[in-house]
Parts: structure tokens; sequence; C-alpha cells
């Protein structure tokens, strides 16, 4: 690869490529010339017009094909891995002065036709022109740079090649008013493509030394399903119950104290995890945080290839809320882990008092209850009651205790109540199961009903 002298380096054997040529050709009919790589607004014009062929670096653009050649270059710590390329393509804009009359085309058109025959320039061209003494030096180049030579060019991997641009009249007068400078012929060339590389040092892996257990390699089947855990439904059955139950979906959430049971691919194993992990309270610097809850499965008859039941432990490792559920399997010592699935953990509500039916005094009416899990003090607490929202009383800390004041309470009987803790509802449903153990309609359970007189 090339270094940051190669853009400079290809300025330069284009330009000796091209006074090279006007001396092959014996130009003497122009008499005197000289070949520049000057800006046009450099150059004299008028009456002291020199014949001059000048070759102008107007645009640097990215090269396609290789702009994303060696990425990523960093891992997560920020280690280098790579030293990916800088490629680009050069546009030159090539311009003939002439001191007399067909001087400048005379020019212009040697100088096209040398570009023509040489639309690759070879590796020995460059060492020629970038040697001793060498046009471009180092020696303008501070500390560390100053040991750097142009003559990398000769030994990147792409060779460089030239491509004519023909510019359409309107993009010639944009170029030339934007330079200020008096129009002359021109003609655009495209050179690709210049690499231009670090030599910064990078991590290299380790050479493979075995493929698998006994070198076997990769272990391939002919299956288009997985052959990693993979989790794709969670249902939810009562303490005891083999049935699958599922929630229906207008209550897509758990409570403590019943079974789950997880279905999909893979799922046995040596030893079998499942894991859960509250959304919003799972970074380890927050003031409230929650480790994840891991469960181990050791009854073999609780875990098959394609189902897992758990049972949700007590209530005091939990809160109410959003968890993600995967499923960690031990095979031959390693371990695999499963998607993630969601899982809402809703409120219970355990006591209401005081009992029916509540009295209300001065129109207003205080509602205690106790729920299960606790809830932390930073979780929005409200009570459904009939058509109403009632915000609970402020908490001094985490508590399964609640105390809410329903101002100007309504006259209600048997009106389902709910708490909702961050979004999340109770379910003031009972689950009922006919005698061979199956599912029946869901039912507003009594103990969840309060009567307002």
């Amino acid at each position: 690869m090339s270094g940051p002298l190669a853009i400079a380096a290809v300025t330069a054997v284009l330009k000796d490529m091209l006074n090279n040529g006007f001396i092959n050709h014996d130009l003497s009919t122009v008499g005197s010339f000289s070949v520049t790589a000057l800006p046009p607004d450099r150059i004299t014009t008028g009456t002291q017009e020199p014949n001059q062929l000048n070759l102008f670096l107007y645009q640097v653009t990215p090269n396609q094909g290789w702009r994303n050649v060696g990425l990523p270059s960093r891992d997560s710590g920020s280690e280098r891995l790579t030293n990916p390329p800088l490629a680009l393509d050069l546009h030159y804009l090539m311009t003939a002065y002439g001191s007399e009359d067909f001087n400048a085309e005379i020019l212009f058109g040697y100088a096209m036709q040398i570009l023509h025959e040489t639309p690759i320039v070879t590796r020995k061209d460059i060492r020629t022109a970038l040697g001793s003494p060498a046009p471009v030096g180092s020696g303008i180049l501070p500390s560390p740079f100053g040991n750097l030579s142009a003559l990398d060019l000769a030994d990147q991997v792409e060779q460089i090649k030239i491509t004519p641009h023909y510019l359409a009249t309107e993009e010639l007068s944009k170029l030339w008013t934007a330079m200020q400078a008096r129009y002359r012929q021109s003609m655009a060339y495209q050179v690709s493509v210049v690499l231009i590389q670090s030599t910064k040092p990078t991590k290299t892996a380790l050479p493979v030394v075995s493929r698998g257990k006994e070198d076997r390699g990769v272990e391939a089947l002919a299956d288009a399903r997985s052959t990693f855990p993979s989790l794709e439904n969670i249902h939810i059955g009562p303490d005891g119950d083999a049935k699958i139950d599922p929630l229906p979906r207008s209550y897509p959430s758990a409570e403590l104290g019943l079974q789950l049971i997880l279905q999909g691919q893979n799922l046995d194993g040596d030893t079998v995890q499942v894991n859960f992990t509250h959304t919003r309270f799972a970074q380890p610097d927050h003031p409230q945080y929650l480790p994840p809850i891991n469960i181990a499965v050791t009854d073999p008859a609780d875990h098959t290839a394609t189902q897992i039941k758990v049972k949700l432990p007590g209530p005091a490792q939990w809160r109410t809320g959003l968890y993600t559920v995967s499923v960690a399997v031990t095979k031959d010592a390693k371990i695999y882990n499963s998607n993630e699935l969601p899982l809402v953990i809703a409120p219970k509500i355990k006591t209401i008092a005081p009992s029916n039916p509540i009295v209300r005094v001065g129109g207003d009416v205080s509602i205690t209850m106790t729920c299960d899990p606790e809830v932390i003090k930073e979780q929005s607490v409200t009570l459904l009651l009939a058509d109403r929202e009632i915000p609970a009383n402020p908490r001094t800390g985490d508590t399964n205790t609640l105390v809410f004041v329903v101002k100007a309470a309504p006259e209600v009987t048997d009106a389902p109540i709910r708490l909702r803790v961050d979004g999340t509802d109770s379910m003031p449903f009972e689950r009922r199961f006919d005698a061979n153990g199956n599912p029946r309609p869901l039912a507003f359970a009594d103990n969840q009903k309060v009567t307002i007189t």
C-alpha cells in the first residue's frame, strides 16, 4: 500500500510522463514549453502567456470498490484490528496555454494522445519517475513522517489507471468560475485508485490448531431449523395443573405462584436454567437495581426438547413490570443461550380494607390494600375503580401496603377493583376449571370487588 505522499506522487508521475512524451515527439515547432502542476489562477495569461501544459488536481473522491475494505477497524474495546486503506480517485484538469497561434492546440493534442496510449501506469514507470533525484520528497514533513517514501506507490496492490472524463459545458463553466481564472481548452481525467494505508500494529488472531472435538471440523445437519435453543411461546397454567392454559389476549400478564410453560426447540441439555431480567431496573448502577432471577430446572420431567415447566418463586425476589425470559442450556460443558421473550409480571391484590360494604365519610373513602410483589418507591401506582383512576398516597420506601383516598367516592355495588403499577394491571378474575381440568370462561373474583354506600 501507499503512504501519505501517494497523491503528490501520482501528480509527479503524470507530469513526468507528459514531459517525456513531448520530448520524444520533438515538439520543436512550438519552441520552448513546460509541463506544470499549478492552480490555473497562478498561471500567467495574456500577452506574456507561455507555451505550457498544466495538470491541476481539482477533486478527490472515495473509490467505491475499496472504501469498505478492512472494516470494522476496531473492536469493542477500541483496539485496532486492521489498517483499512484510504482508497481515493483523483480528478485532474489538463489545460494547454500557448504564446502563438495553434501552440496550445498542438500541446493539447499530443498530451491527450499520450494519456490515451497509456491507460495504465506501469510500476516501472512509477519507479523511474520517482527515482533519484526524487521529485516528491519527505524532507518537508515533520517527524515521524520524515522517513516516508513516495516510491510506495509502485508497490500498492492496484495499478494506477487513467480514464478520460468528458465534462459538459455547464460543468466546465462552474469549474472555471470557481477557480477565478481565464478559461483555456481543458480535458478532465480520473486517475484510480490510490491506496493510502497506515502501518500501525494491529491485533492478529492465532492460527487454528483444532476444529472442534477430535478436529472433526464443523458439524452440519440437513435441517433448516437451528440447533441452538430457541423460545417460541410462553403459556401460563395454575400451580400443579398439567394442562396448558394460555392467558387471554386482553390479559398478557402473569401472577406470582403460577406455573410457566416455555415452548420452543432444542431446550433439553445436561442442565437447564431459566433467566428473568427486569427491563427497568436491570442496570447495576441503578439505585433500585434488581439482579436477574435464575431458576434451575432440575426435575427431568419438567424439561424436554420442546417444553420447560417452571414455577415462579416467592414474591420477595420479584417486582411488578416487564421482564425478559431466556433459557441457558448446557451441553457437553458448553453453555448455549436462547433468544429472549417478554413476560409481564402483574401485581396481585391480597387484601382490601375495610371490608364490604365501605361507608363513605363526608363523601370520601380511604381504601388500604396489600399486594404481591412489593412496589418500588419509584414506580407509579394507581387504583382503578369503576371509571376512575386514583393515585396512591406517597410512600417512603418499598412496600406491599398501599393507601388510596377516593374523593367524592361514587356509590357502587360489587364493582371490580384493579391495581395498576407502572402501567401493568392486576387481574381481577378467577381462573375456573371443570371436573376434567379444562378451563372454563373467566369470571370476576369476589374478593376483588368493592361495594361503596
